[in-house]
């Protein structure tokens, strides 16, 4: 058995959950009942995954089975034993009395509280319902709220973490599944007995809560976790589940509350224009934070500002109900906190936490990420999203990502460099006679905060150019020597674009005859595990369908070159005949025989690859993903068993109705992923249009949720409706990989093809929305479990969507095949529909 176990990481959240979980008995959120049986269904989960994995590995040890990923299975047993010991705790302060009593004479009698019972309301009839503004606020406030918030953490969880992909959809996964979760318990809203109280202080607990959670994720970073380290899967999980489930819990909770309550006040189902209204808020949450918050404030300051909304529309509330009284003092507290985050820097002090032994020296939140200038020693170091992107004393990587390509040609004139320039390695392409040196860099922020702090020159000969590279080159009209691309491993989708063979494709056509490119992937000293041998292999392959010659350099790294003409590993020859003075790519360190030695065992494990790494179909970025979980003893397999297994529990314990929400959330989920990956595809930088997709699709959803008032009524065959719209989306699931291969000829009209995006996107959330409204006309019951069963499953399928499509679908079966594979489930809802159609 080899790593260690997660005892702080799961004692820790544990006891945080079990505190916000007690918490929200004492506020009335839920009731005691609801908190116990919370805790006995993970003691029972803990229990049934402890002794199963335990008898497994008994029956394994003394009957000698091979039994594959034993590290992993012995993991998971010792970690539910350490989280059923924790819980047992919990369950044993519950019944200390029990205990107690055997010695005491005098027995303790369980108090009953009386719960309220909820109206029956008669069925809808909302077309002449027009509820007053300040009834609709606080669900506007709700969606504002949680997506502003949404979007602060999902970008600071992704930059604590070191991030990709399938951390994204992880943490969003949490996000939603905690939110259901609160959503279906709120169906106990009508037994709250002060209704009014929550009213009141749930707009303040929203605003709060993301303050100190974003604090507690910066502070408890390097306590939980080994400073320095890359987390796990299993951590990253664990952390972000209990770190989100105080806020996405109440959310939830709030929208089962006010579609209950506003119903319950106006006499009619009002659970389809609750949720337009709250995806309103969340449109204009979106929109405020994609163009003008992002680009203004840090991360707590935003918060603040959301607090303060929240804090003003509390205040007005209760001012409609004469009971400012005890608002003002709440009010005055929270601008008073949010002035605090403007005038001191918290921020700096929060992320601190991340940085220990290292001064600050500049924080700053851009559309592409956080960046971080730090001192260490004489050291100045310059993170993105807290990984390491350029520091002064790196020599030896400097030294390397120039000269083994730039060695290959005698007179490289024209040299353009992606990325990785503010790190010195201008200097050493400086040392050549060159003529013009193109640099690209995708964040203009990293240029400006480099110049400040790390003072690398830009020479009249330097061109800096503020663009994508996979954007930059259909335009460009130059030819270049050398390519050199600086760039960390394809370990997004959106990394994955410059290890493609499109990519190397439209690199071919800026080189001059016998230019050369340069790329690099991270490498072990002497010996390539499975994973890094296929992402090899796959890079390699790739180069080698677009190049007639493919050498590659093993150094600190793996340095792939490319070009039309032979390439020479005799490193050391060429550096003294070309008489560049370097201090580490020299005849002093390098040999040129080991090199050829090294070669010569990487190309040796190299075996044949079945299909390349394309735009359309990312290998290389599941391959990274592979990889970075044989780090923690994970294998995929586990991944693609874990997500199966709660698809068919979801589908099991779920209604028609709910099923047909479900695949619609999943749906959205899905191809909203894959539009963002799309514009990547085509247009390259996706940071910017990712507010814009977003609020397009958010404003889809508000318009189709309300399309009741402007097109023809369904009343009299809701159900017929309900199962056209899960065809409906089907059909746009087919058609967004034709729309992919619509768009790569007309890219280079870019407002056409953006009008295009624009418009499907819309079209498909507005499916979506509508699809919700009808599905509270068909699902039967009382306001509240409607409410509360679709909301959730309309998350549940959002979250399984997102974690689905971002770390395995996408990889494995590309665009083309995700969308059949999302369309195919809208079309087995529709058949359940039809099948069950009476029981809805």
């Amino acid at each position: 058995m080899t790593g260690t176990y997660h005892i702080l990481p799961i004692g820790v959240g544990l006891i945080l959950a079990y505190f916000f979980s007690l918490a929200g008995m004492r506020l009335g959120i839920f009731r005691r009942g609801d908190h116990r049986r919370f805790w006995d269904i993970l003691l029972l989960l803990a229990f049934l995954t402890t002794a199963g994995i335990g008898i497994l590995l008994a029956v394994q040890a003394n009957y000698k089975i091979p039994l594959k990923a034993h590290d992993t299975w012995m993991l998971i047993h010792v970690d539910a034993g350490i989280a059923m010991a924790i819980i047992a705790i919990f369950h044993l302060t519950w019944h200390l009395w029990f205990y107690v009593a055997i010695f005491s004479r005098k027995k303790k009698i369980p108090v009953t509280t009386d719960v309220g019972k909820e109206t029956f309301l008669p069925e809808d009839a909302t077309s002449h319902i027009r509820p007053n503004l300040p009834d609709r606020l606080p669900v506007l406030a709700l969606g504002f709220t949680a997506m502003i918030t949404q979007l602060v953490m999902l970008r600071a969880f992704v930059s604590v973490f070191q991030g990709n992909e399938l951390v994204l959809g992880i943490i969003l996964g949490n996000w939603m599944l905690l939110t259901g979760l609160g959503a279906r318990l709120g169906r106990a809203a009508p037994r709250m007995e002060k209704p009014g109280n929550f009213l009141f202080f749930n707009l303040l607990r929203l605003g709060y809560l993301p303050i100190i959670t974003l604090f507690l994720l910066f502070f408890l970073r390097n306590i939980v976790f080994i400073p320095g380290s890359l987390t796990g899967l299993f951590p990253i999980f664990l952390g972000s589940l209990i770190l989100l489930f105080p806020f996405c819990f109440i959310s939830g909770y709030s929208f089962s509350f006010y579609a209950w309550h506003l119903s319950n006040t106006y006499h009619t189902n009002l659970t389809g224009h609750v949720y337009a209204w709250e995806a309103s808020g969340s449109l204009a949450g979106g929109f405020l934070f994609s163009f003008i918050l992002v680009f203004f404030l840090q991360p707590l300051q935003t918060l603040g500002i959301v607090l303060t909304t929240d804090a003003v529309i509390m205040f007005i509330i209760t001012h409609r109900n004469q009971e400012t009284k005890k608002s003002i003092s709440w009010l005055i507290l929270s601008i008073i906190l949010t002035t605090c985050l403007f005038i001191f820097p918290v921020d700096r002090w929060s992320v601190h936490f991340l940085y220990p032994n290292q001064a600050i020296l500049k924080l700053k939140e851009t559309p592409f990420g956080s960046l971080v200038v730090s001192k260490t020693g004489d050291q100045i170091n310059l993170y993105e999203n807290h990984v390491l992107v350029a520091n002064t004393l790196n020599t030896i990587e400097n030294e390397e990502d120039v000269h083994y390509a730039m060695l290959q040609r005698k007179y490289p004139g024209q040299v353009l460099l992606i990325s990785g320039g503010i790190s010195g390695t201008i200097p050493e392409i400086l040392k050549y006679p060159v003529h013009h040196i193109d640099y690209v860099e995708i964040n203009p922020w990293i240029i400006r905060v480099g110049q400040r702090f790390i003072h690398d020159p830009y020479l009249p000969k330097v061109n800096i150019i503020i663009k994508d590279a996979r954007r930059y080159l259909p335009s460009c009209k130059k030819k270049y020597d050398v390519v050199l691309i600086n760039l960390p491993p394809p370990l997004t989708a959106q990394l994955n674009r410059y290890y493609t063979v499109d990519f190397f494709h439209a690199l071919k056509k800026v080189l001059t005859p016998g230019g050369v490119i340069s790329l690099r992937l991270p490498a072990s000293p002497n010996y390539l595990g499975k994973q890094e041998t296929d992402i090899t292999g796959l890079i390699y392959a790739g180069m080698h369908h677009v190049f007639s010659h493919v050498l590659i350099v093993p150094g600190e790294k793996n340095y792939f070159l490319a070009s039309g003409r032979p390439l020479s590993l005799n490193i050391a020859q060429l550096v003294h005949e070309r008489g560049i003075k370097n201090k580490y790519v020299s005849p002093y360190y390098i040999q040129d025989d080991l090199l050829h030695m090294r070669n010569e065992q990487i190309m040796a494990q190299l075996g044949p690859v079945k299909r390349l790494n394309t735009d359309m179909n990312p290998l290389a970025y599941f391959k990274q993903i592979s990889l970075w979980l044989s780090y923690y003893r994970f294998s995929t397999k586990f991944l693609f068993l874990a997500l199966g297994l709660l698809f068919l529990l979801i589908i099991i314990r779920t209604g028609p109705v709910s099923a047909g929400v479900f695949a619609g959330g999943l749906a959205a989920s899905s191809i909203e992923i894959l539009l963002l990956f799309v514009f990547q595809i085509v247009y390259g930088y996706v940071y910017l249009m990712t507010g814009v997709l977003v609020t397009i699709f958010m404003a889809g959803i508000a318009v189709g949720a309300l399309s009741e008032k402007f097109l023809p009524s369904q009343e009299q065959a809701p159900l017929h409706h309900f199962i056209h719209l899960e065809l409906y989306l089907a059909a746009g699931s087919l058609l967004l990989p034709l729309l992919a291969l619509l768009l790569k000829p007309i890219s280079m009209i870019p407002f056409l093809g953006h009008l295009i995006l624009a418009a499907y996107t819309f079209a498909f959330a507005f499916l979506v929305g509508r699809l919700f409204t009808t599905g509270t006309k068909v699902r039967k019951g009382k306001v509240s479990g409607i409410s509360s069963s679709l909301y959730s499953a309309d998350l549940a399928g959002g979250a399984l969507g997102a974690l689905a499509v971002s770390s395995l679908l996408l990889p494995l079966a590309g665009i083309t095949g995700t969308a059949l594979i999302t369309a195919g489930i809208c079309l087995l809802a529709a058949g359940y529909l039809k099948v069950y159609r009476e029981i809805v």
